[in-house]
């Protein structure tokens, strides 16, 4: 009996360990800002010896000693400790989980722009990203769009154009805003009239990171890219789901209300980002005509990825905004709209929809299409005339990656199209137009040595209208030391023109001259820049930047008032310039951060010999932005600029200006309150004289190169229900 007993407890206890051996935590861990795999961070089960590593991919399985909630312990060399209860048996495999780096660490990011996936210290072309911090940032500050926070970038002016409707312009380097393409997801969604309100509808909080290339990057996307690319990528799903709701109100009669929320399963991620503006008209300085314009503005954008497999990811998005503009005399925007009242009202609707497929090929290759389309439609209802216009874009590619230890490839083919129709039967000099263009690319990314990286680019683009573009591209990056590094980049460009990228639809399409005949803009251009950065052993940071930019514009369109009254747009016979200089410091240490920067920005129209310099162009400005974390609860910032250099419509020299902005942020558990205030010295160009000629029944309205909405203080109230 005592033999069958002990037989019986033996059994019992094989079974019972056996057991526990197959009981196994599975988790992968990334980095949080960068999204790739951290490889040998430690897993321990607390209170035991159980244990285990993250292998290449991330992944670590931890033996688990028994059933129900356990204690994990994560730890890896510059990140945040990990503490975790986790219910075993386990549900999910892997888990995902997102680890934050230590305070004063070199952030490690990913940039998607150049289709290498590469890490930003990695890649030769010059690359500046705002990241996921950026972007919870901004969404307390301005959450309607992401304007205010790309006029922070060096070298990035946002111009407004309009003093009635508010529209805006990024302008790259001192060249006029239809010369940067603006990417949603690597995929071109805005251009010609459909780019006009573009970057005004869109909202921080739906957006991972920004990437800017500036200068000539035609190589990489096709035309438009003369000035620059801005490419928005937009967050994906974790494991840990996200709900935020943020809630923001102006000084200026403007409300935001918006929500975001994500998750994602073992083979199911979805996101979802609504949003809404409203903003009332205002007249800031008592003259009957507004200087803020209504708007009432929605954003809805869906995303589902579809993990396929290991290998495979599938990626939908649909994005519908709807969004009117209003503004002119203030007894047409709060009263009767009587048309007969100088008013300019502006409604927009935009459908995009997307399916990106990504399939690994073995370790290193990967394979990748992208489709996308957008409808937009446009009603500008002015005084003179009423502009009824749809645009239609599409774009399709096919691209491979090929990696190897000391080469990468991509090749890829790629065909869009813009299709533009004037509704407007009246305005007939405003011709339909068609274009279509197949592509042909091919880079190549070349690190003989460890220090060395040389990235060159061939885009041969047939144009059916335009003709046959090829588009060289080279970018060196040399490592000279742990420190220092220098990046020499250049290029070729060029722009299929549309007329109402050239001229003010708002204003200027009832005296379109007849018989338009445009070619095409052709660019070269060259930046160059030295990085150095040094981390020190008490966490400090420090990054110094100094660059330098030239580019250059043949066959520059511009516009022109000939002598019978009517606006005539041509191509110029000699070139548009652009040359300066940028430098950047950046000051890091666990309470605080300290930026400034200075930009030297020389534009030159040779081919106007009397007014070679153009007008609303800043030659200097200097910047700087200073943050104090005095805990963890507390966040407060100051940010200047000055702006110097300019010249009016008239070119005359106008007056130099600075600008004060100041946030405090407070966290508490879930609630973040922010109290920003914009323009705080409350300078603005209305304040030195009217900024329109004629009378308020018909207004000429001066060019703008200061504000006119003055000072501007907002409270917002962030909810985080869920975070990752």
């Amino acid at each position: 009996m005592k033999i069958k007993i002990s037989f019986l407890f033996l059994l019992t206890l094989f079974f019972l360990t056996r057991l526990n051996a197959q009981n196994k935590l599975e988790i992968q861990l990334k980095d949080s800002l960068s999204g790739e795999a951290i490889i040998g961070a430690t897993i321990i089960q607390n209170g035991t010896t159980n244990g285990a590593a993250s292998d290449a991919n991330g992944i670590a399985k931890c033996p688990v000693s028994k059933t129900g909630m356990v204690s994990f312990t994560i730890r890896y060399v510059g990140y945040k400790t990990v503490h975790l209860d986790i219910p075993i048996p386990q549900e999910i495999k892997p888990l995902l989980v997102y680890m934050n780096q230590e305070d004063g660490e070199l952030e490690m990011v990913i940039v998607s722009s150049v289709r290498t996936n590469s890490r930003i210290e990695d890649n030769p072309t010059r690359i500046e990203v705002l990241g996921l911090e950026e972007m919870g940032e901004e969404n307390g500050i301005k959450p309607g769009n992401i304007m205010s926070l790309l006029g922070d970038i060096a070298g990035i002016q946002m111009q407004q154009v309009s003093a009635s409707s508010g529209n805006t312009f990024a302008r790259v380097q001192g060249l006029n805003g239809r010369y940067t393409q603006i990417l949603r997801d690597g995929m071109p969604m805005y251009g010609g009239l459909s780019g006009n309100f573009g970057i005004m509808q869109i909202p921080p909080a739906d957006l991972k990171q920004i990437e800017i290339i500036k200068g000539s990057a035609s190589t990489l996307y096709g035309g438009d890219a003369i000035g620059g690319i801005i490419n928005l990528v937009s967050k994906d799903p974790t494991y840990n789901p996200e709900l935020n709701i943020t809630l923001n109100q102006s000084s200026l009669q403007e409300t935001n209300l918006n929500a975001y929320t994500a998750h994602r399963s073992k083979n199911v991620g979805i996101t979802l980002f609504a949003g809404s503006t409203y903003q009332q008209a205002l007249d800031i300085d008592k003259d009957g005509l507004s200087d803020v314009a209504g708007v009432n503005s929605y954003v809805f954008h869906p995303k589902i990825l579809f993990y396929i497999n290991p290998k495979a990811t599938l990626t939908l998005n649909a994005t519908y905004t709807s969004d009117t503009r209003a503004g002119g005399d203030m007894r047409y925007l709060t009263a009767a709209k009587n048309d007969t009242l100088y008013h300019i009202k502006t409604s927009t609707s935009r459908k995009n929809a997307d399916l990106k497929y990504i399939y690994l090929i073995g370790k290193n290759d990967q394979l990748t299409a992208k489709v996308s389309t957008s409808v937009y439609s446009q009603n500008t209802n002015t005084k003179p005339y009423i502009f009824l216009a749809n645009q239609n874009l599409y774009y399709s590619e096919v691209s491979y990656l090929h990696r190897r230890t000391r080469a990468d490839w991509v090749l890829g083919l790629n065909l869009n199209g813009d299709v533009f129709t004037n509704n407007s039967k009246a305005l007939v000099e405003v011709k339909n137009y068609q274009y279509q263009t197949l592509g042909l690319f091919a880079q190549n990314t070349w690190k003989p040595i460890e220090k060395f990286t040389l990235e060159s680019g061939l885009r041969i683009d047939k144009h059916t209208t335009f003709g046959t573009f090829i588009l060289p591209r080279l970018s060196a990056l040399y490592k000279l030391n742990k420190l220092l590094s220098l990046r020499l980049n250049g290029g070729t460009g060029y722009k299929a023109p549309s007329l109402v990228s050239y001229i003010n639809y708002e204003t200027d399409l009832a005296s379109l001259s007849s018989g338009i005949s445009l070619k095409a803009e052709r660019s070269t251009g060259f930046n160059a820049d030295v990085n150095y950065y040094q981390q020190f052993a008490n966490g400090v940071n420090i990054t110094l930047n100094q660059s330098a930019f030239y580019t250059q514009i043949s066959n520059p369109v511009f516009d022109s008032l000939t002598q019978f009254g009517t606006i005539a747009v041509n191509n110029a016979s000699k070139a548009l310039l652009t040359k300066g200089l940028q430098t950047y410091a950046r000051l890091h240490a666990k309470e605080f951060e300290l930026y400034l920067g200075y930009v030297y920005t020389q534009v030159e129209r040779k081919f106007d010999e009397v007014n070679i310099l153009p007008v609303i162009t800043p030659k200097h400005n200097i910047s700087s932005t200073f943050f104090f974390e005095p805990s963890e609860d507390w966040r407060v910032g100051i940010e200047s600029s000055w702006i110097a250099g300019q010249l009016d419509q008239n070119y005359k020299e106008v007056k130099n200006y600075y600008l004060l902005a100041a946030m405090v942020q407070y966290s508490y558990k879930k609630l973040t309150f922010v109290l920003n205030g914009e323009n705080l010295l409350d300078f603005r160009q209305n304040k030195l004289g009217r900024i329109y000629d004629g009378t308020i029944s018909n207004p000429s309205f001066h060019k703008l190169w200061a504000p006119i909405d003055g000072r501007v203080i907002n409270l917002s109230l962030q909810w985080k229900i869920y975070t990752r």
